[in-house]
């Protein structure tokens, strides 16, 4: 069907015929404009359909509604000549017609707004912006036999879901249930390059970040991989637009209509509920596609990541837009009048004003302004200069817009009111001169400079100047500066009596910082009086639907979308627009608004956001308001403020009893007011700390202790008739800030307090142990003198729980001072065991190491266990193979039906469990016997949770001193085998971190991938600090960060997690810690400095000199200083300190074999100057054990060996071998992500290259070398490479 037309023919094609011909146009997309071209056109056939379904599902007849393709027809015009607009392009769209129910509808723009839509075809430097469009939809009337439906609402809830699927097929060519279609509609332009197995990194600082402090168990996915589009949900059984290379605006749009489900109450938040609000918001797309339809990043020059705020609209002040312009078309009459302007700083007063500004200057008027400002050592005069010259600013104005007849005319004017005597204008105004020379050369014969005669002299001027063709508009901000005689300067320009002046004269002014006798009241009285018409307009905050627009546009979101957080922010600022950008800005710093690149859109945490204290104009009227509150008001403020935080349980309690009978009601109307913000689903706050400050001020200083200690009391009468675990801080929080001020002589009291503090102190260990310190100190405070005689168990309890808190803070000599008092008074050994454990774990961290386990030994002595102070080789064996023997069937089977171990040997495992770890730094000899002890125990006697720890001691000491494939998989079997039956019959806390240390940094590392391991050890480390074990957090602490440069992680975020590490080091007093993260950070400054006197460093001996007190780990300082001569290049240097090493039988498998791996390396190099046979076996060695390594561990150690084979056959000559083994080795690295293995294959492979002649391809190594030695964060390695190319450089 066609229709003639002047423009050209219209033309009703199928909607399917219409999106085949449209899915041809793709290979447009690689040109911008026609991709965002293309995008329009298939939103506004989406925004006529939206229209015809909305105004059809107001009507019904026998047939139900079809969503179908084959159901609408898209209208268009084509030209019938050839030339560059006969391609389709967003205009040519004339309407969509439905073919049952028949209707048609007019897609037409306004004529007003026909050429605001403009996009500049066929030129070479046209940008990519295009105009909105407000479009319109002109439904036909309805045919005959369509009546008003009564079931609107049934239609609705289906309509929506329906709809969805017809959009989506719109705009990817397939239905969305057929994924495998969709394969071939991927879009792909400059804008959106999205890949389907791209994933897209967010930046670190914006993950989700855990404290360093929380133990974390497992890991749960984070926040971007659960987004609706990395996973298929119930709702969206669809690859999502966005994927397929869309706008995010119109991805979400079909999605959340998909995710309607006709009613249905599990439908997601954001899912569509009305056609309306669709059409609303495609129409919003055509609007402004710019801003909201195409994709914005909002990154600013400096990188850094910024709102999008409209800077030049003013949102929610039409009416008083409209109030203020027709004060101006009045003036423009031929009258005066004046505006004042109050509000709060930021309300818009400024830009309420402004926008009148280009009305006056069409109008051929002028404006003339001046800001005032706060300065204390202004006075009359200086403020009476600044009015006078803002009005002198007037004589330049006048004199740049008019023509040479008005100037003359205004000379003339002049002269007939001032006649001869222009003296004191003249010196008022020296710029009138500009306007007429005639002017600026008078007789100085008038000295009058009284206020009077300024007055009137700039009366008559104003009136001269200002008429109906060229009105005056004169504009004062922040009046509230000015005073009395400025104000009656202003008062008698204004008040002409002969009515010549045609002036608007518009003040602002900060309402919160004028009392109610201010001036400028007095002004606006005196002006009404006169008979001056005067209007009045008070800026408030912005209503909440245009707060919703104003951060929706900031956003390039739907209002919708962000009307919940609209909302919160309303709460915060009252819609004080400039307070709005600053409240969300301090969103952006915080990290609680951030953009999601992954996303494309804004995403923030509504809970973190609803805590946030108010703004500053919100407080003024709070603080204002809270001396006008009722005593009950006020007295549930001050219970809020002695609180800090209430909880509902509190309140709940409070009710009970009469004083606080109404607390519940006053609650919920301070919470009306604005004072408190309810927080998650149970806490109260104030939603400022001033306002915090203020209701805390209600209570007199002499009565606030009294009052915390009546409150506290209060809430304790309770205690022993229902659970009050939730308020137990509250509680006693309350009642000890008064008991100071109070003389408590009865007994039972006194130990009902103990009790409190004790309960409280008991439970703040699971979270904070200064505040457990501070609970238990104030129990032991209220026990009777001698509490060992009176109160022994009680005082056990609080002096062990106690000593436990001091050590968790970090105060080791305190902690000890406790123990021993302890350990003087305790009866028996029993009572001793705790304080003893708790001993050695200081020492131990205090690197008193060796009276660690010599105490240990003496405990276990007392426990009647023997430990020999020599161990001959020939027992250690014998206790190996019995042990061997003993364990052979044992298995996770096995652990799980043993029976449990008795306190009394569970103990002793503890302790023993304990000497073990010690023996591994210190006395590695007797390492392996006091494993076996371990097992042979639980062998013995049952199992029971410190078992595991000794199974996986054991499994270390096997592994350690593995010399057959069989030893290893014996380890590995012990071990799996310790660590399931960990997680399925004890999981205890107070193990998880030491359990974690022994697994993951002593054996796991033989067959599970490095990178696993090390964030293993991370979590072992969260799990110590969480359960106040800073001791063995750190151990956890120094393998994960060995583990994570052995792995090669980024150099300088590794560098950072070894600082934090030091620091919480030094703060426990940690010794163990010091030493070797203080090593390990030498190395890691080493490798990230680009300076090689760096390498200086390894002549220190701070380090090596705590180190060489643990035998075992003597030669930890050798190899890392080895490792630095290394990877600077000094082979010699290296070859020395690695033959320090001592590789002892308890050195875990992981050290062992890195340390043969570099050795291996380095010799092939001090093989090419010393050929001896001393130094091949070094290869061959190492080349053997790497080997054995890698059938257990292809992941940890395959890589090494291809690269020791690649220099082999290099150093051989096997030219063609060495260049598989190279490639191989580069494979493998990249494979395992070793990035600085990868980056050293490349580089011992461009030597190689270098050396037969290859120069291009040592070129090419070198560079790959180079690249990876900058991922991983090595600039001083890149810096060596760097200068290898240009060797190689001179060679080409």
């Amino acid at each position: 069907m066609a229709q003639q037309s002047i423009e050209g023919i219209d033309i009703l094609v199928p909607l399917q015929e219409w999106i085949e011909d449209e899915a041809k146009k793709q290979v447009w997309q690689n040109e911008n404009k026609y991709w965002r071209e293309w995008i329009i056109r298939k939103t506004t056939i989406a925004f006529g359909i939206t229209e015809l379904l909305r105004h059809s599902r107001n009507y019904s007849r026998t047939d139900t509604l079809s969503f179908s393709i084959e159901n609408f027809s898209v209208r268009i015009n084509i030209e019938q000549t050839a030339g560059r607009f006969s391609q389709p392009t967003w205009n040519n769209i004339k309407g969509v017609d439905m073919i049952s129910p028949q209707l048609s509808s007019d897609i037409v723009e306004p004529f007003f707004l026909c050429n605001s839509f403009l996009f500049p075809h066929g030129s070479d430097d046209a940008e990519d912006q295009i105009l909105g469009r407000y479009l319109e939809v002109i439904v036909q009337t309805l045919p005959d036999g369509y009546s008003t439906a009564s079931t609107v609402n049934q239609i609705e809830e289906s309509c929506c879901h329906s709809l969805g699927v017809l959009l989506y097929e719109l705009f990817s060519h397939s239905p969305p249930l057929q994924d495998a279609g969709l394969g071939n509609t991927r879009l792909y332009n400059k804008e959106s390059q999205l890949e389907s197995n791209d994933v897209l990194q967010e930046p670190v600082r914006k993950r989700t970040r855990l404290s360093d402090s929380t133990a974390i168990a497992a890991q749960s996915p984070s926040f971007e991989e659960a987004t609706e589009e990395n996973q298929e949900t119930p709702f969206s059984p669809h690859i999502p637009l966005m994927k397929l290379g869309f706008p995010a605006s119109i991805s979400m749009l079909v999605q959340n209509l998909l995710e309607c489900r006709g009613g249905n109450d599990n439908s997601p938040e954001g899912a569509y509920e009305s056609l309306e609000t669709v059409s609303k918001d495609l129409h919003l797309l055509l609007l402004d596609p710019n801003h909201v339809l195409f994709d914005q990043e909002p990154i600013s020059e400096n990188g850094s990541v910024q709102l999008l705020f409209r800077k030049q609209k003013l949102y929610g002040r039409e009416d008083e837009i409209s109030l203020i312009t027709d004060a101006f078309c009045r003036v423009s009459s031929g009258k005066s009048e004046a505006v004042f302007i109050g509000g709060f700083s930021g309300s818009g007063k400024s830009r309420l004003a402004n926008s009148l500004t280009d009305r006056v200057d069409t109008s051929g008027g002028y404006v003339i302004t001046h800001k005032f400002d706060q300065k204390p050592e202004k006075d009359t005069e200086t403020l009476l200069l600044e009015v006078i010259s803002t009005i002198n600013d007037l004589c330049l104005l006048i004199k740049e817009k008019s023509a040479q007849q008005d100037l003359l005319a205004i000379v003339k004017d002049l002269k007939e009111v001032f006649g001869t005597d222009f003296s004191l204008l003249t010196r008022l105004l020296p710029s009138i001169g500009l306007i007429s020379s005639q002017l600026g050369h008078v007789n100085m014969v008038c000295d009058q400079t009284d206020l009077p005669s300024v007055c009137l002299t700039l009366q008559r001027f104003m009136g001269v100047v200002s008429s109906k063709a060229h009105p005056i508009m004169l504009f004062f901000d922040d009046l509230q500066w000015c005073d009395d005689s400025a104000f009656s300067l202003i008062e008698n320009i204004l008040s002409d009596a002969s009515g010549s002046s045609c002036l608007l004269f518009v003040g602002a002014y900060r309402s919160n910082q004028v009392q109610d006798n201010h001036a400028i009241f007095s002004l606006i009285d005196s002006l009404s009086s006169s008979g001056l018409p005067t209007t009045t307009l008070g800026l408030e905050g912005l209503p909440p639907g245009e707060l919703t627009t104003m951060v929706s546009d900031a956003m390039c979101m739907f209002p919708r979308m962000c009307k919940r957080l609209a909302d919160i922010i309303f709460q915060k600022t009252k819609g004080n627009p400039f307070f709005v950008q600053q409240f969300l800005s301090s969103l952006l710093d915080a990290s609680l608004l951030e953009y999601s690149v992954q996303k494309r859109r804004w995403v923030w945490d509504e809970e973190a956001i609803k805590s946030m204290d108010v703004t500053d104009n919100v407080l003024f009227g709070l603080l204002k308001n809270m001396t006008r509150l009722s005593e009950n008001a006020k007295l549930t403020l001050k219970v809020v403020a002695c609180l800090e935080t209430m909880k509902e349980s509190t309140v709940r309690h409070l009710s009970t009893i009469s004083e606080y009978s109404n607390i519940q009601s006053e609650l919920e109307r301070v919470i009306e007011e604005g004072f408190i913000v309810k927080v998650g689903t149970s806490d109260f706050k104030f939603v400022h700390k001033e306002v915090h400050e203020a209701a805390y001020g209600l209570i007199p200083d002499n009565e606030k202790n009294r009052f915390h200690y009546s409150l506290g009391m209060t809430l304790y009468s309770m205690i022993k008739k229902e659970d009050v675990d939730d308020i137990i801080f509250s509680i006693a929080d309350q009642v000890n800030r008064g008991i100071e001020d109070l003389s408590i002589q009865s007994p039972e009291l006194r130990l009902d307090l103990a009790d409190l503090n004790e309960i409280a102190g008991m439970k703040a260990m699971n979270s904070d142990y200064m505040a457990a310190c501070s609970y238990l100190n104030t129990a032991l405070l209220m026990l009777p003198t001698n509490p060992w005689r009176s109160q022994y168990a009680r005082s056990l309890r609080l002096f062990s729980s106690l000593a436990k808190s001091t050590y968790s803070c970090g105060d080791m000599k305190k902690a000890q001072e406790i123990l021993q008092e302890i350990l003087g008074e305790c009866n028996c050994i029993e009572d001793k065991l705790p304080a003893y454990f708790l001993q050695v774990t200081i020492l131990n961290a205090c690197g008193e190491s060796v009276d660690a386990y010599s105490t240990c030994r003496e405990v276990l002595s007392q426990l009647r266990e023997t430990i020999p102070q020599r161990l001959e080789p020939r027992e250690t064996t014998q206790m190996i193979k019995a042990t061997l023997k003993m364990s052979s069937g044992l298995s996770l089977d096995s652990l799980l039906e043993m029976k449990g171990m008795a306190k009394k040997f569970s103990i002793t495992l503890k302790f023993y469990n304990f000497i073990t770890t010690i023996a591994f730094f210190t006395k590695p000899e007797i390492f392996a016997f006091l494993a076996c002890k371990n097992v042979q125990l639980t062998m013995k006697q049952g199992v029971c949770k410190y078992s595991i720890l000794g199974l996986v001691l054991y499994a270390a000491a096997i592994i350690s001193g593995s010399k057959t494939m069989k030893d290893t998989q014996e380890a590995s079997r012990i071990g799996k085998a310790a660590m399931s039956c960990f997680k399925k019959r004890f999981h205890s806390a107070d193990q998880l971190s030491i359990v974690y240390f022994a697994y993951f940094g002593l054996v796991a590392a033989a067959y599970e991938p490095l990178q696993s391991c090390a964030e293993m050890l991370r979590q072992g480390f969260d799990a110590g600090m969480s359960d106040g074990d800073p001791a063995t957090a750190l151990l956890n602490s120094i393998q994960h960060v060995n583990m994570a440069l052995i792995a090669g992680e980024k150099l300088s975020a590794l560098f950072d997690k070894v600082n934090y590490y030091l620091e919480l080091a030094d703060l426990h007093k940690h010794e163990l810690g010091k030493t070797f993260l203080s090593i390990f950070r030498d190395t890691i400054s080493v490798l990230i400095d680009t300076r090689e006197s760096t390498s200086s460093n390894m002549n220190n001996t701070t380090s090596e000199n705590g180190a060489t007190k643990l035998a075992n780990n003597s030669g930890t300082v050798y190899f890392h200083r080895a490792i630095q001569a290394f990877c600077l290049g000094h082979s010699e240097r290296c070859q020395h300190f690695i033959e320090k090493v001592q590789v002892g039988s308890a050195t875990e498998k992981l050290g062992k074999m890195v340390v043969m791996f570099i050795h291996g390396l380095n010799s092939f190099q001090v093989l090419k100057r010393q050929n001896t046979s001393k130094l091949r076996k070094v290869t061959q060695n190492a080349l053997t054990a790497l080997k054995a390594a890698a059938l257990h561990s292809k992941w940890n150690f395959k890589s090494k060996v291809h690269l020791l084979e690649a220099e082999f056959f290099s150093f051989h000559g096997n030219c063609e071998e060495a260049k598989a083994s190279y490639a191989a080795a580069v494979t493998s690295a990249r494979s395992s992500r070793f990035i600085h293995e990868q980056g050293l294959a490349c580089e011992l492979a461009g030597f190689h290259y270098k050396k037969i002649g290859e120069i291009s391809s040592a070129r090419d190594f070198f560079n790959q070398a180079k690249q990876c030695y900058a991922d991983w964060g090595s600039q001083m390695k890149v810096g060596f490479i760097s200068r290898q190319l240009e060797t190689v450089d001179l060679l080409a």
